[in-house]
């Protein structure tokens, strides 16, 4: 049987670079994704924050100078800006600098990067199983790893099979691409189109990445017939090549890792649950995964390890943004009362949260 000592499960952000890393740091790595495309199809909105963005989210430079970049090729547009839209049609806007990308290419690249490093890539291959060390594919012949990284998403097959579970609440998604030009920034719209969550703008060269994403639907309605009313009511006109999918929000773990199973990104509910984020730490989490797996199976560290790295940075700030979502959630369905909070924050308020961090006006823990 052949043998790796890290099998990556997942060619996303998240699994790409725990691969990267891992084969950087001397482990024989495969990396392997179900998808015929990487990047395809975009079950994203494909929005970046900058760089120096995320050292305010994470007090993390080293790894976010180690392992954050854009790929340039990926680049459709760079944003200034963000605004929140009330149901009032009330902005709130604020700087916050960032780039939309082209998920196609950007993950492409970061596939090619950890091949680059030394990893093995292989796609289209499907995992249908965890035996212990053995890890078994829906075509060919099983392979055995030392370490196993899950980055295969919400609906983890690793999870399943290993009793990896956390507290969650799934959200459904969807978007698409409307024709025209937009202005250079992010737009989220609140209120009784996208409810519990939002629905958004989001420019790219000559068109723009459209959706919006649920707690529930309403009775009688679809996520395509929401976004038909939002396309109707910014005057869009039909947005076309339409994806759905699961974002998974909730806190963050007490640990990620299940024998010798290691989570990252969205498999291990790390997303930013004020804004939905996940790219930023999906890839910082790849990051620690890939160089806890690497130096466990070239010195013996303890697989433990990969939880005290990531929980050192990333904890904090997503329990805080947590507790946040879970406050706003009183408020977010009812347009009149979510009107008026936003109204109260302001848009230093709102940019705070968008920050996984508690506006000043409402209290809380910085």
């Amino acid at each position: 049987m052949e043998s790796f000592d890290v099998v990556v499960v997942g060619a996303g952000p998240a699994g790409s670079t725990a691969a990267r890393f891992a084969a950087e740091g001397g482990a024989t790595t495969l990396l392997v994704d179900r998808r015929p495309e990487l990047g395809h199809p975009v079950q994203c909105g494909e929005f970046l924050p900058a760089a120096h963005e995320l050292t305010d989210l994470f007090d993390d430079p080293e790894s976010i100078h180690a392992s954050f970049e854009i790929p340039p090729e990926s680049v459709l547009r760079a944003t200034r800006t963000m605004a929140c839209v009330a149901p009032t049609g009330r902005r709130y806007e604020f700087p916050l600098d960032g780039y939309t990308v082209s998920r196609r290419a950007f993950d492409k690249s970061l596939a090619l990067r950890a091949e680059g490093a030394g990893a093995q890539l292989r796609h289209p291959c499907g995992v249908t199983g965890l035996r212990g060390t053995v890890v078994d594919f829906a075509q060919g012949p099983p392979v055995q790893a030392k370490v196993v990284i899950a980055a295969d998403g919400p609906i983890s097959t690793v999870g399943r099979c290993v009793g990896f579970q956390v507290p969650r609440r799934m959200y459904r998604m969807i978007t698409a691409t409307a024709q025209g030009r937009f202005p250079d920034e992010i737009a989220l719209f609140f209120g009784r189109l996208a409810p519990g969550g939002y629905a958004w703008t989001i420019p790219r060269a000559d068109d723009a990445n459209v959706g919006l994403g649920v707690a529930h639907l309403p009775r009688g309605s679809t996520l395509g017939g929401l976004l038909d009313e939002f396309a109707t009511e910014q005057g869009f006109g039909t947005a076309s090549e339409r994806t759905q999918w699961w974002v998974p929000l909730g806190p963050p773990p007490d640990s990620a890792r299940r024998g010798s199973a290691l989570f990252v990104g969205d498999a291990a509910n790390l997303v930013m649950a004020t804004n939905g984020g996940g790219i930023p730490t999906a890839i910082l989490s790849g990051y620690h995964a890939g160089q806890v797996a690497a130096e466990h199976v070239r010195n013996g560290l303890s697989l433990d390890h990969y939880d005290r790295r990531w929980k050192e940075h990333l904890y904090a700030p997503l329990e805080r943004a947590h507790r946040i979502k879970r406050f706003g959630d009183r408020v977010v369905e009812h347009d009149l009362l979510l009107a008026l909070g936003m109204r109260y924050i302001g848009a230093g308020g709102l940019d705070a949260m968008m920050r996984l961090k508690w506006p000043g006006r409402l209290g809380g823990n910085a």
